[in-house]
């Protein structure tokens, strides 16, 4: 009897049927299916967003990206902990708020709000077509990581494991909505950050301890190898065991800019943002604030070393280094424990994909069919329309997925760049800033994601994307609403005036 099988299969079912048991305690509403009612606890909110912000590319992209270049990843452990501070204690409170006074169910409802006409529809349109264009490709990016983690593990086909993992995610997604998706990703945390943690402890171990463990790391030759026909360069064990990676000079900046700048993303990420919406009060934010924080802190840090302890086991048989996880638990661990590291993974995939599809089938039912050309259905047809918008979303993504065009790593940093750079200058100053207007939101988003998009095929190598994207969008809200303020509110929310 296959092991690893029966304990992945075990796990997922129960997943499977948590999430579908939850829905008897929603109401066939839009805000329940899309805020769960506002209702989330500490915990839950706390798990739930934590979970959502990350996904595959942890589990496999990270734990590749440390495999590659060493402790010098651990300056995003750094970056993320002050994000999360930042997005719970500083971002969450008002956003909740103006989520209540505004009855908003989603990120374009939130910088629309207060305003109307031509240039509040302008807002609408964009940031939907934003969030459906990059979160469509971030869905894709988890599905690549569900087929590489069944790839590795069962030597399935890399389509049928795409596959399997996008059915998995829709099944729960679409009968329970986001109060499924909240509960379901309490389960997949704790597997999450049982599975990075455990297992590069039990892999320093059998090297003979952490002295042992340092010491092979450091003595690494580099090395170079072929990944999906790329050649990859892995770093010796002097860059390896340095917090610099070895850089200096224009590379180093080009080193830290993208350990300091991932983090800019996190204000902006709209499958993180409808978590600190549907908190229930400001007292749970607070607690959810440290218990989210210290999550991530674990996830982060025990992914890296997953990547560090099997460059040093595997250095010579390990022919992706987004495989290393599942290739160690595989190889490593008995086989039930295997299968549970494995569901671990996919539970990272999962607790990422079905947020990523309910805010893009929002954009599609909310902002765009009800708001946008207002339309005003039943609740029932509501229903109807948000489940087939998510159907939709996850095939599209899906036959991105199955394509396998790129990394998880670059398919995640492309939609996480362009999200963060349209919306986290455009929230931060709309929930900080008094003088915000609707005209600066509108030029930052557009600002930011084409600069994201644009100094990514180009400039992206000398210095991270998100950094200059996220840079010229907050100044370009900045100057736009100075120079627009001067307009009377009356005629910058009158249609005729416009």
């Amino acid at each position: 009897m296959n092991w690893i099988a029966v304990s992945f299969t075990a796990y997922t079912l129960a997943v499977m049927a948590f999430g579908v048991y939850s829905a008897r305690f929603g109401r066939k509403t839009s805000s329940d299916f899309f805020l769960a009612d506002r209702g989330l606890g500490a915990w839950v909110a706390a798990l739930s967003a934590a979970a959502s912000a990350e996904s595959g590319w942890v589990t496999l992209g990270l734990v590749g990206i440390a495999y590659k270049t060493g402790v010098g990843a651990m300056w995003l452990v750094l970056g993320t902990v002050i994000a999360f501070l930042f997005s719970w204690l500083v971002i969450a409170i008002p956003l909740r708020r103006q989520s209540l006074q505004q009855d908003a169910l989603t990120l374009p409802d939130i910088l629309a709000a207060n305003h109307h006409g031509v240039v509040a529809q302008g807002i609408r349109l964009v940031a939907s077509l934003i969030i459906l264009s990059m979160l469509t490709a971030y869905v894709a990016a988890q599905l690549n990581a569900a087929g590489k983690a069944f790839q590795e593990t069962f030597d399935w086909n890399y389509v049928l494991g795409v596959s399997v993992g996008t059915g998995i995610v829709l099944v729960y997604t679409l009968i329970g909505g986001f109060r499924a998706v909240a509960w379901t990703d309490v389960l997949q945390a704790a597997l999450m950050i049982g599975g990075v943690i455990l297992l590069p402890v039990f892999m320093i171990v059998m090297m003979g301890g952490p002295a042992a463990f340092w010491n092979d790391l450091a003595a690494l030759e580099s090395q170079r190898i072929e990944v999906n026909g790329q050649s990859v360069g892995l770093a010796d064990g002097r860059s390896m065991t340095d917090a610099l990676a070895g850089n200096s000079g224009l590379a180093l900046i080009g080193f830290m800019s993208l350990w300091i700048g991932v983090p800019l993303g996190y204000p902006g990420q709209p499958h993180f943002l409808v978590r600190l919406m549907a908190t229930k009060d400001e007292r749970s934010i607070r607690r959810a604030s440290i218990i989210s924080t210290v999550w991530v802190f674990f996830l982060f840090t025990g992914a890296i070393f997953v990547g560090l302890t099997a460059r040093v086991m595997f250095s010579d048989s390990l022919q992706d280094p987004e495989r290393a996880l599942p290739h160690a638990a595989v190889h490593l661990l008995p086989a039930p424990v295997a299968g549970l590291i494995i569901a671990a993974i996919v539970a990272a995939m999962c607790s990422t994909a079905d947020s990523q599809l309910l805010v893009s089938a929002s954009a599609v039912s909310h902002d765009l069919y009800v708001r946008l050309l207002g339309r005003n259905p039943t609740e029932k047809s509501r229903s109807v329309i948000n489940r087939v918008a998510v159907l939709l979303i996850g095939a599209i993504a899906m036959g991105i997925a199955i394509t396998e065009v790129r990394t998880v790593f670059d398919f995640v940093l492309y939609a996480w760049d362009g999200l963060g750079a349209a919306f986290g200058p455009a929230l931060i100053l709309t929930m900080l800033w008094k003088r915000t207007t609707p005209w600066g939101v509108l030029a930052g988003m557009t600002v930011g994601v084409t600069t994201a998009v644009v100094w990514r095929e180009t400039l992206h190598s000398q210095l991270y994307s998100l950094i200059p994207a996220f840079t010229l969008a907050f100044f370009s809200i900045v100057v736009v609403s100075l120079l627009t303020s001067r307009v009377p509110k009356h005629a910058q929310n009158d249609p005729e005036m416009e």
